[in-house]
């Protein structure tokens, strides 16, 4: 990733309502936070920057979607650990998470065989129809 690009990130973070964000490519991964009230004298900065060197293969992921609108949950229930965690194996028909539409809690499952790589919804945010809701390498 040029210098150049990487600016733009920076300008349109700062320009932004988020207070934080990650990106994640292959080659590279970018970590933006926002001071808080209390941290204001300092400026906003890069926390983490890192370059990927990988000389394995590249295996392509996939990304499960969600089906339909509704609040995410990784968990059966509050007190419960969740239904999949990253760098597990999970088999099809395995539930991986809850979406709750209309106040029915509809179990979503896997569909294939596959890997969790990257949970990319938060525990109890609304989610959209087609939002990327996990990244996955297929087994």
């Amino acid at each position: 990733m040029e210098i150049k690009e990487f600016t733009q990130i920076i300008t349109i973070f700062e320009q932004s309502s988020l207070s934080e964000m990650e990106i994640t490519s292959e080659t590279f991964s970018i970590h933006l936070k926002k001071p808080t009230t209390n941290e204001l004298k300092e400026l906003p900065k890069i926390i983490k920057t890192e370059e990927k060197k990988d000389d394995k293969p590249k295996k392509s992921t996939k990304t499960i979607t969600s089906p339909i609108v509704g609040t995410f949950y990784r968990t059966p229930s509050p007190d419960s650990p969740p239904y999949v965690e990253v760098g597990k194996p999970i088999r099809t028909g395995d539930v991986v998470c809850t979406i709750e539409a209309m106040k029915l809690m509809n179990q979503m499952e896997a569909e294939f065989d596959c890997e969790i790589v990257a949970v990319l919804a938060d525990q109890g945010s609304l989610v959209e129809f087609g939002q990327p809701l996990f990244e996955v390498l297929p087994l």
